[in-house]
């Protein structure tokens, strides 16, 4: 079941890849090549790239593929967050490091973000115009972590966001 009416913003969970890019800490999405701004909210757009699958279907099934704006229904698009952690298995891995080369490392953090403007809700979160994040998830045993605390760090100032050591403190009121 969808809906599209959600009344204020409204907080939401998520995870986002946390690295350096270019000299500076980055929150980037999971999926796609996009960085969330760290001097205000990322607004949604609709991708309708020509080489995408959806793009794709979209230009065979319909005589005009107009943009719209994010998110909008019978597309995919918009920022995507859930309502609520189904199984504890993001927070088990958050933060979660990955060494994509010898030098090269990227990391999963789970968190939790505001979402407002245009939101469609689904059964198990949303998809929303605006989105700005709010609080990450670190744990005291990646202190140990070589270079990962001053990354998470470093990112949460850049953002002006909290880092929170409990799952239970990501939800709570600033």
């Amino acid at each position: 079941m969808t809906s599209s009416l959600v009344v204020g913003p409204l907080r939401a969970y998520r995870c986002w890849r946390v690295e350096w890019q270019d000299g500076r800490p980055v929150l980037g999405s999971l999926f796609h090549s996009t960085v969330w701004p760290a001097d205000g909210p990322l607004r949604a757009t609709c991708e309708q790239r020509s080489g995408s699958l959806a793009g794709w279907i979209r230009r065979r099934f319909s005589r005009k593929v107009d943009g719209h704006p994010a998110p909008a229904w019978g597309c995919e698009c918009g920022i995507y967050a859930m309502s609520r952690l189904e199984d504890e298995e993001d927070l088990k891995i958050s933060p979660h490091i990955c060494q994509r080369g010898p030098l090269d490392r990227v990391m999963r953090v789970a968190g939790i973000a505001q979402l407002w403007g245009r939101v469609v809700q689904h059964d198990r979160g949303y998809r929303a115009e605006y989105a700005q994040p709010l609080r990450l998830l670190t744990i005291p045993t990646l202190l140990r972590v070589r270079d990962a605390e001053g990354l998470l760090e470093a990112v949460a100032e850049r953002y002006r966001i909290s880092l929170v050591t409990c799952a239970e403190d990501l939800a709570s009121a600033a």
